[in-house]
């Protein structure tokens, strides 16, 4: 879902000659700023049709993207990592 408002709000863009995404970084405060206040003011509220319009809306695999990981799945995986904690995280 963020990569979705990150792509509509300019922050994220992708060449259609090359399929490839690009990292506007200068867009990037304004977007993720934009994007806490959303979430925040959804948690905040309650407003569960607000909510739910937002799932509608982003929570969708573009196409686009779809393609793009189907390209790369079958880039080995030569680590497979291992997190250990010195004390139980709670």
């Amino acid at each position: 879902m963020e990569f979705n408002y990150m792509l509509e709000h300019g922050a994220v863009t992708r060449d259609e000659a090359t399929g490839r995404y690009a990292v506007m970084l200068d867009k990037m405060p304004g977007a993720i700023a934009s994007l806490a206040k959303e979430l925040l003011e959804q948690e905040a509220t309650g407003d569960g049709a607000r909510t739910a319009a937002w799932f509608a809306k982003y929570a969708v695999l573009p196409d686009h993207l779809k393609r793009a990981f189907e390209q790369v799945s079958d880039i080995p995986v030569d680590i497979q990592p291992i997190y250990s904690f010195p004390e139980e995280v709670r």
